[in-house]
């Protein structure tokens, strides 16, 4: 029986499509989005390029929003030296394209263009809003209307660098290092936009088999289903277990880059079922995300459960 494959769709199909094709695996491939311009995605991954290559150690100390090689830890059980990873955070700019958060001189430079970046990902996160909606028998602004871009919320853009391996070195080692650990997102949904030529993300499909995310363009936009979707629609839309496994060749051993963004709803949208699927859908999400489907829950209390889980134990090292 062959491997599954990630759907790739257009953002101006029928919006049954859209939910079809993400319903299936969780993820899904946009192919050349209106938003944002390849133009631009071109230039912010040379703007992460310089982030990463040319900033000072202390720029990026003084910076909030840095994460560093093996501070975050997606699965600390089955990797608990932390990924070989590193992050910069950035919140949602301000309407005027002004960081609200100090940011290192090389990210400085290019503020403009970073908020202009960041409005075009929630752009195009709002038309996938607007489809799910719909095929949800819901109102076409539902989800958009508690997605905000600038009231208090819990959305990232997140610039990632994996540096450079050794096969040799992760040979030796290679059970116990990851580039970024098995995890699903915690949010609505994700963008990922990744370096064309360098692959190693892999999604865990129902049969255990993990599959190799094919590399694409950039022009080519990754969308995947966040917990807090899975759980606000019953697991209608699931969410899909993810990691950036070692490389298993040199070329894809070099240093790679990604850029994300993802979305939550605005902090006090509360997190009320859209779909009633019974006691075992209940049971289900109480299982996989420690939550009372019956209780009452914010999309703030959300996310601060999920951080604290993801950085406990990280914070001595």
């Amino acid at each position: 029986m062959d491997a599954p494959r990630i759907p790739s769709i257009s953002i101006d199909s029928e919006f049954e499509k859209i939910s079809d094709a993400i319903s299936s695996l969780g993820f899904l491939f946009l192919q050349s989005p209106p938003v944002p311009t390849v133009q631009r995605v071109d230039n912010m991954f040379e703007i992460s390029r310089r982030f990463f290559k040319e900033e000072s150690q202390e720029g990026k100390e003084k910076a909030r929003g840095w994460v560093q090689v093996r501070q975050e830890s997606l699965d600390a059980q089955g990797h608990p030296r932390g990924d070989i990873k590193e992050a910069f955070n950035m919140r949602p700019f301000t309407e005027m394209d002004e960081a609200k958060q100090p940011l290192p001189p090389t990210l400085k430079a290019e503020e403009k263009a970073i908020g202009e970046f960041m409005k075009s990902c929630h752009e195009l996160c709002m038309k996938i809003l607007e489809a799910l909606a719909l095929t949800l028998k819901l109102p076409k602004d539902f989800f958009t209307s508690r997605h905000s871009y600038n009231r208090p919320q819990g959305s990232i853009l997140r610039l990632l660098y994996y540096p450079e391996t050794s096969l040799r070195e992760l040979d030796a080692n290679r059970q116990n290092e990851i580039r970024a650990g098995a995890h699903s997102d915690y949010g609505t949904i994700f963008l990922s936009i990744r370096q064309k030529d360098v692959g190693g993300l892999q999604i865990l499909i129902p049969s255990g088999i993990w599959l190799d995310a094919p590399v694409t363009s950039s022009d080519t936009v990754l969308v995947n289903i966040g917990d807090l979707m899975e759980f606000w629609t019953g697991g209608r839309f699931p969410s899909t277990i993810h990691r950036v496994a070692l490389p298993r060749t040199q070329e894809d051993a070099r240093e790679r880059f990604s850029i994300a963004y993802f979305l939550h709803p605005d902090d006090d949208v509360l997190l009320e079922r859209l779909t009633d699927d019974g006691e075992d859908a209940n049971a289900r999400l109480k299982a996989r995300f420690g939550v009372d489907p019956n209780e009452p829950l914010t999309a703030k209390q959300w996310l601060e459960g999920r951080l604290a889980a993801t950085y406990a134990g990280r914070k001595d090292d």
